[in-house]
């Protein structure tokens, strides 16, 4: 790989040239991860917390078949490359799922013994293997055995993605998708028939107007809007009439009892 990148190959890529020279000597361990949207916690991360997030399964081959291998999540390991470029691993503990004694299944349940493990010299997996399970305490065989727990989690959903033309609705729902992220911009909109407006005119010359002009203009519509006043309302205003005197003395007379001794 280092001679094709030597060469100016176009196979020997950054991400090829970073793995084949292996990872660097510095190494990150979490004890928790968040992978396509699902958060794992590791087995001694959840037994301080009510929730659980270290039940982990993977479907593999054992002796020729493909069966689920169940177990917990222990570590989460993180190796740096060169070129910038890191790979996540799950170390995980896993129930002895292989043996009819300790694993039962019915249309409904699958109980698991987590008494036995195996598989203790390959524990690790990718985290785009894993799915996330949840056990439960089984009340039917005891406290060793753990109802699991299957779930459909928000946001994801069982659409096969299809290279062939046919439907989704085609294809057995075999393979997880999740929608990569989401916006929210609001599209843009074009319109074919679009009307130019233009607020200048370019079919005629310009005119200069004096200042004078325009405020004598002004000044002039003020004027002959101003409303006009009334001079007989404003001599009826100022003096009341005879009429409005003798409404006012028998206004006042009328508030004096008659009774009342002076």
């Amino acid at each position: 790989m280092n001679q094709l990148r030597h060469e100016g190959s176009l196979e020997a890529t950054e991400d090829l040239w970073s793995l084949a020279n292996g990872p660097l000597g510095n190494v990150n361990i979490y004890s928790g991860c968040i992978s396509n949207g699902i958060r794992f916690h590791t087995n001694d991360r959840d037994s301080h917390r009510k929730s659980q997030n270290s039940g982990v399964m993977v479907e593999k081959d054992h002796e020729g078949k493909t069966i689920g291998f169940y177990g917990n999540l222990c570590k989460v390991w993180e190796l740096n490359y060169i070129c910038g470029r890191h790979v996540v691993l799950f170390q995980c503990e896993w129930f002895n799922t292989g043996r009819s004694r300790f694993i039962t299944a019915d249309a409904h349940f699958i109980s698991i013994d987590v008494r036995s493990i195996w598989y203790k010299n390959d524990p690790f997996v990718l985290p785009i293997q894993v799915k996330q399970v949840f056990y439960v305490n089984d009340t039917k065989f005891g406290d060793h055995w753990k109802v699991v727990e299957l779930l459909q989690h928000r946001g994801i959903w069982d659409i096969p993605q299809r290279d062939d033309g046919l439907e989704p609705s085609d294809a057995p729902a075999t393979d997880v998708f999740q929608q990569d992220e989401t916006t929210n911009a609001v599209p843009n909109i074009v319109v074919d028939d679009s009307v130019e407006v233009r607020l200048t005119r370019d079919d005629v010359d310009s005119e200069i107007i004096p200042s004078n002009v325009v405020l004598e203009s002004y000044s002039r519509q003020d004027i002959s809007n101003f409303p006009e006043e009334d001079e007989d309302e404003d001599e009826s205003m100022g003096e009341p009439s005879d009429n409005e005197e003798n409404e006012f003395a028998i206004e006042s007379d009328s508030d004096i009892d008659p009774n009342e001794e002076p």
